[in-house]
């Protein structure tokens, strides 16, 4: 923010400066091109004075030094047209702080730019459009300082004298006191400046509507926030932040159903291309026991390498298949998965895919692997699982074997000691069955 107010701050005063120099402004001042000739008339209300030919050639030095970007050279020129500022009238002083401003400014010493404006500002007989254009642009150097305060007394000093205040300038008084937390003035100076807008026929403002979203937030007043975000996507249909803001606010409200469809047209629209976002986005599905789009969106996203192929998206991946039912998808994905970590947890979510297509024998493998790998912590739910998978496939010895494994946790002691029965059982049927 602090670059885009400079960047347009450093605009306003060169063309200042230029107009001060050229001798335009809201009163009409010229130079007196020859002693004694081009004599301005008077206006009614105030002293008319002028830049005279000699204090005019030395400011155009300063002047093109700025332009150049010499500023020294340009401090040098003004320095010495200061040597002699008694000789000066009331405007060609006032002309020579405003230029000192230019060239502070430039150079980012905003203490000496705000001295120079204050003495621009202590100037008799200033003219009103100076004096205007001094009063905002000090205001604006306060709130780049952070000093808040200065920039709220001044900004109202600049509003109470200007014939037409424009939008612009009660939108600086509502970041000043947003800055300060005074949200309630905040957001008065921000409804004044949209009803201006209004007025002249022009769009609303969108950092004017941006604030007043971010003051809403803050008073956590989300309906409104929502309001003011479903403008600015109407302003700018094709910015994903509003999209997110706006899908955020309503997930605030519970209104997750809401949210999904806000981010879904916003992924339709092409808008989210971050991986983060992507990623977010998959995760709301699934949440929002909506599977298969996520499916669909990580599948394609790993093709086209916007989303990376790494464990942690494999296993948000795997998961969203899951939950989609799509287990012989889900196979190949918890393979690559495992293998990539040789963690125990990914060998054991993939023997339960495989138990889910009804491969037992591959599912048996895989909670064997499971039991050898890197940071098993519940072996015993790993024996339950493989001694199932083995009396599946009608190994009823060895799936005996892991059942009494898993005995010796006390949380699967009962199921384990049920299955133990059930497999003898099975064996003595079968023994039985032979002797016939």
């Amino acid at each position: 923010m602090r670059s885009a107010v400079r960047s347009k701050n450093l605009l306003l005063r060169v063309l200042l400066v230029l107009a001060m120099v050229l001798g335009a402004g809201a009163a009409e001042y010229s130079f007196a091109k020859e002693k004694g000739k081009g004599k301005p008339a008077p206006p009614p209300t105030k002293q008319t004075q002028v830049i005279r030919a000699e204090t005019y050639k030395k400011m155009e030095v300063a002047q093109k030094a700025f332009e150049a970007k010499d500023y020294p050279a340009a401090t040098k020129a003004l320095d010495e047209l200061k040597a002699g500022e008694a000789k000066l009238n009331d405007y060609e002083r006032a002309t020579l702080y405003s230029l000192y401003a230019a060239v502070f400014y430039a150079q980012d010493n905003l203490p000496k730019t705000v001295e120079s404006y204050n003495l621009v500002l202590k100037q008799p007989n200033l003219p009103d459009g100076l004096r205007d254009s001094s009063l905002y642009a000090l205001a604006q150097i306060y709130f780049i300082a952070e000093n808040y305060d200065k920039a709220i007394v001044v900004v109202k000093r600049w509003l109470s004298l200007v014939a037409e205040p424009s939008p612009e300038g009660y939108a600086l008084l509502a970041q000043a006191y947003y800055q300060t937390q005074k949200y309630a003035e905040a957001e008065k100076a921000l409804v004044t400046s949209l009803q201006i807008s209004k007025q002249r026929g022009q769009a609303p403002k969108e950092a004017a509507l941006a604030l007043l979203r971010a003051i809403y937030y803050e008073r956590k007043e989300y309906e409104k926030a929502a309001r003011v975000l479903e403008v600015l996507v109407g302003l700018q249909p094709g910015k994903s932040t509003y999209w997110q803001q706006l899908a955020g606010m309503r997930g605030l409200m519970d209104q997750q159903r809401e949210q999904v469809r806000l981010m879904h047209a916003a992924y339709r629209a092409q808008l989210l291309t971050n991986e983060s976002d992507l990623l977010n986005l998959a995760r709301l599905y699934m949440v929002t026991d909506v599977p298969y789009p996520a499916v669909r969106l990580l599948a394609q996203g790993m093709k086209n390498k916007t989303i990376k192929v790494s464990a942690e998206n494999l296993q948000l991946y795997a998961q969203a298949l899951a939950m989609s039912k799509e287990y012989k998808q889900q196979i190949p994905v918890l393979q690559k998965l495992a293998t990539m970590t040789g963690e125990a947890k990914h060998y054991v979510y993939l023997g339960q895919a495989y138990n889910e297509t009804g491969d037992w024998t591959s599912a048996a493998e895989a909670f064997r692997t499971a039991l050898k790998a890197r940071g098993m912590d519940k072996p015993a739910d790993a024996h339950m699982q493989l001694g199932t998978a083995l009396f599946n496939a009608n190994k009823f010895s060895e799936a005996r074997s892991h059942f009494v494994a898993a005995t010796e946790a006390p949380a699967l002691a009962q199921a384990a000691g049920n299955w133990i029965k059930f497999v003898d059982q099975e064996i003595a049927r079968r023994d039985a069955v032979k002797d016939l």
